[in-house]
């Protein structure tokens, strides 16, 4: 489909996408989602939509947001490249230390053995 001169993703193109970034089959999602492997074929395949609470587990199990998958919008919830222009590098950092269970805020020392372990993880070997 387009619109305004650029491709639009339907539903289910976006849940298998995301879906497929994720690292996982239909069968997992499915069984995360306490439904059929068939369901989710189904949704890839734009031959129905999940149900609104499902919807929603679906979005966060994908990691976007619900508007994202129904709409291909971003707009209600802001994406990473827009809180990176928001947010400093230590901001950021502090935010994922606190996602994982740190408390209060990460030293110097902090910062830079969490940059040394990013820098590792993502060097091409």
């Amino acid at each position: 489909m387009e619109k305004g001169g650029k491709t639009v993703m339907s539903l289910g193109k976006r849940i298998r996408e995301y879906r497929v970034k994720r690292g996982l089959t239909q069968m997992q999602l499915a069984s995360k989602l306490q439904m059929s492997e068939a369901n989710i074929s189904s949704y890839e395949r734009d031959k129905s939509a999940p149900p609104s609470d499902k919807l929603s587990q679906l979005a966060e199990l994908l990691g976007v947001s619900s508007d994202y998958l129904l709409a291909g919008s971003v707009a209600a919830s802001p994406s990473l490249q827009e809180l990176e222009l928001e947010l400093s590098e230590e901001q950021i950092l502090t935010l994922a230390a606190h996602r994982i269970g740190h408390e209060g805020p990460l030293t110097g020392q902090e910062l830079e053995q969490i940059k040394l372990a990013l820098r590792i993880a993502l060097a091409k070997p």
